[in-house]
């Protein structure tokens, strides 16, 4: 697998989008993974209770009915995901203490539909993939949780051949009112990066190119993979995302190379080094990123990294920890693959599945952080 693309491929090998690639694949009988630091973050020991807060905390309709999560909802009690059930199979946000189910936009496919995007605080927006195993035939939509109101901002296009040319690996972004994706628009990978105005409905597209997976950063800027001819490692790339002038690169970005799953809150990055053999973090755009957890043997950081203020949720299958980056160390919150979503004000812990299934049951624990036990001292 090249480097360069396993992000893509190990997501289109699975179905799961918007969560790891380790979800389909979790088995209890799984080796433990090995992680190792040198001067980066340090592994706790066990705790019984972050294990009692994630057990009191679990969402209950998430042991009934099959959902991925797309996104928190940054309000420290409700997530939206993907839903899968006999009376609705869609987008929805879920509301953990009650497990009520707000339903957002149905799924044309029931089965075979699946949706990856973001949530600002106020619009939720996402790709919606038609088909289990492609990223090239999708539709872009937004919601707006104060009115509720729906809207197509984008969708994929065919060539003339009536295939839809093809697409990045990455879903939809959004930020202060911004979205952002990529799209395919000819061949040999030709895409462009929009830049979507959701107050104004203006729809800019700021790069036409080669450009891979986008996302946003703080003061408007969005941000791409690309590189400068075939076979050399792609770089990141930087415009505005109000005026679609380029812009110069956060320091944190500019040394990046092939990198393909990194996350960010905006303000800060974690992501998995090209080889997806280690963590990198950086605590603000402009530090330099530096490596904080490695992987030996075959295992692997995979692209489920989640970043949010001072807490980062990452994962080496089969195992899920959540890192405090004020005390360096990270926390084992599942051995049986899943993933964790973290952002300024809630943590959402994903387990594997039981058995492999098309739609899984995935256990899911939202925690509010003012609950979160402090992780304990180093082994």
């Amino acid at each position: 697998m090249d480097a360069a693309t396993s992000g893509r491929s190990w997501r289109r090998a699975v179905g799961a989008l918007a969560v790891a690639a380790v979800l389909a694949l979790a088995s209890a009988s799984a080796p433990a993974a090995t992680t190792y630091t040198h001067g980066g973050w340090c592994k706790a020991g066990s705790s019984a209770a972050w294990r009692r807060t994630l057990s009191h905390h679990v969402t209950a309709v998430s042991k009934t009915t099959a959902m991925v999560p797309l996104a928190l909802a940054h309000d420290g009690r409700s997530f939206f995901a993907e839903v899968y059930s006999p009376r609705f199979s869609g987008v929805a946000r879920v509301e953990s203490r009650t497990s009520a189910v707000m339903r957002i936009k149905a799924f044309p496919d029931p089965k075979f539909d699946q949706a990856w995007g973001a949530f600002d605080g106020r619009w939720l927006v996402w790709n919606e993939y038609h088909g289990f195993d492609s990223f090239d035939d999708f539709t872009t939509w937004a919601w707006d949780s104060r009115t509720r109101k729906l809207t197509q901002i984008g969708a994929a296009t065919r060539g003339p051949n009536g295939q839809f040319w093809e697409s990045p690996w990455r879903g939809a972004d959004v930020r202060r009112g911004i979205a952002t994706w990529v799209q395919g628009v000819g061949p040999d990978e030709l895409g462009e990066v929009h830049s979507y105005n959701l107050q104004s409905g203006r729809d800019l597209v700021v790069r036409h190119g080669h450009p891979g997976g986008g996302f946003l950063l703080d003061h408007h800027l969005v941000v791409w993979t690309e590189a400068s001819a075939r076979g050399v490692p792609t770089r990141m790339h930087a415009a505005s995302a109000l005026t679609g002038r380029p812009v110069s690169l956060p320091r944190a970005l500019r040394g990046l190379r092939n990198v393909t799953g990194l996350q960010t809150d905006g303000r800060r990055i974690g992501y998995p080094d090209a080889r997806y053999k280690s963590l990198w973090w950086a605590p603000a755009l402009g530090a330099q990123p530096h490596e904080v957890v490695g992987t030996r043997h075959l295992d692997h950081v995979d692209n489920s990294v989640s970043v949010g203020g001072r807490y980062v949720g990452f994962g080496v299958f089969p195992d899920v920890y959540v890192a405090d980056t004020k005390t360096r160390r990270y926390i084992e919150v599942s051995t049986n693959g899943g993933s964790a979503f973290v952002d300024s004000r809630t943590l959402l812990v994903v387990h594997g599945p039981r058995r492999k299934v098309l739609h899984a049951i995935l256990r899911m624990a939202l925690v509010p952080l003012r609950d979160l036990p402090p992780i304990p001292a180093c082994r």
